[in-house]
């Protein structure tokens, strides 16, 4: 008997009218972006002519080989002083130089002064909450806003006033890559006042001596990137260090409130805070999707993609692909994520200051778990409305103290 190679099937995209950027979708996107990733890997969006990736497998595949699936294009860019190029719309070589000015400002000297720092005033934070007993909050404004707004900018030297801005410039940031609407106007129209506050902020004579905006510009001068670079980087992480670490940060309370018995198991095994935040932060991606374009016709998934195709690789629906993780839509803190999740991205175009937003978030929550005995939710949380950006700005909870705290 002779054996036959049988090679697998390639088909065609599956054509699919759903509009992601809708206020009904915008509203429960998970529901949403979930349906589409049990249609196939890769679909066909007809409203506006892009092709979604939507489950893990796929994503990671992509994502691996940045030269078929360039980060130099991508569905609904259009420049935007909200959206810098540097860094997200880059490929090697450049991105090669952006990234690694980045990971020199983020060094181990530099987080191991940031942790001691985000430790004494994650600490305080919470005491002061709890000085009379148990404590309701909303905990977005009352914790993560706080706490975040506080450690990152004292961090890069900003001045105290204006810093709410950086949530505005935030929400107008992750609103850019998306079709033009009557929200994505009222967004960029709302961050107007915060892109000149940054701007103003982000300027070489206003960065301190030391700080992470001067040493940037001390690699300009090293000839390392230029100067142009030095400010594009230090307004990405304006961009992408505020807005979603806040959310995500409001999401994992959420997670939380909503699972006391997980709250109580974390209490016991303390050990386990690392992997829950990485746990809650998969459950609730601060990013819903990326973008790509295929420079050559390529096969995803078994499904064909044309050369020159305009791509959204969609994170937040591969957070609960069940061909990844066993009852996906369930929050376990102890969950094996040996595997990890993708809500900071793959690859070389892996979220470049995910280490200062995972110090942020481990840091509060050891601190949370050290004082709290009870996270109750107390009323309706509600979600951020965002083209790309997700989360929570509304999480009313009590909190109970421990005996000991």
């Amino acid at each position: 008997m002779t054996e036959t190679n049988i090679l697998p099937e390639v088909i065609e995209a599956p054509v699919s009218g759903y509009d992601a950027f809708s206020l009904e979708t915008l509203h429960d996107v998970h529901t949403f972006d979930g349906e589409q990733r049990e249609i196939a890997p890769v679909v066909y969006m007809e409203k506006y002519g892009y092709y979604a990736i939507t489950r893990y497998a796929e994503i990671q595949k992509a994502l691996r080989d940045w030269r078929t699936f360039s980060s130099t294009d991508r569905p609904f860019y259009a420049p935007s002083a909200f959206r810098p190029r540097t860094l997200i719309l880059e490929d090697p070589p450049e991105h090669t130089a952006s990234k690694s000015a980045v990971f020199k400002v983020f060094d181990a000297g530099n987080l191991a002064k940031m942790s001691a720092y985000f430790k004494a005033e994650a600490e305080r934070l919470i005491d002061d909450l709890l000085t009379d007993g148990p404590a309701e909050i909303n905990a977005y404004n009352d914790l993560s806003v706080k706490y975040v707004l506080k450690v990152f900018p004292d961090v890069l030297g900003l001045p105290e006033e204006g810093r709410e801005l950086l949530l505005k410039f935030g929400d107008a940031v992750f609103n850019v890559f998306g079709p033009p609407s009557e929200l994505q106007a009222a967004k960029l129209a709302s961050g107007t006042e915060a892109m000149e506050w940054v701007e103003s902020n982000t300027a070489r004579n206003v960065q301190s001596e030391g700080g992470i905006g001067w040493q940037l510009y001390a690699m300009a001068d090293e000839g390392k990137i230029s100067e142009h670079t030095a400010q594009q980087i230090l307004k990405s992480i304006f961009a992408a260090g505020f807005d979603t670490t806040t959310a995500s940060i409001a999401s994992m309370i959420r997670a939380f409130a909503d699972n006391p018995g997980e709250w109580q198991k974390l209490r016991e095994n303390p050990d386990l805070v690392d992997n829950a935040w990485e746990e809650a932060i998969r459950l609730y991606p601060a990013s819903r999707y990326g973008g790509r374009w295929a420079t050559k016709e390529t096969v995803l998934g078994g499904v064909r993609i044309p050369e020159g195709a305009k791509i959204l690789t969609m994170w937040l629906g591969a957070g609960r692909d069940p061909r990844q993780y066993d009852a996906p839509d369930e929050f376990r803190v102890d969950r094996d994520l040996k595997n990890a999740h993708l809500s900071f991205g793959f690859g070389i175009h892996t979220c470049a200051g995910n280490q200062v937003a995972r110090l942020e978030a481990r840091t509060l929550l050891r601190a949370m778990v050290e004082r709290i005995e009870k996270i109750e939710l107390i009323g309706e949380p509600r979600k951020t409305v965002n083209y790309q950006a997700f989360g929570h700005d509304y999480v009313p909870v009590r909190l109970t103290p421990a005996v000991s705290a």
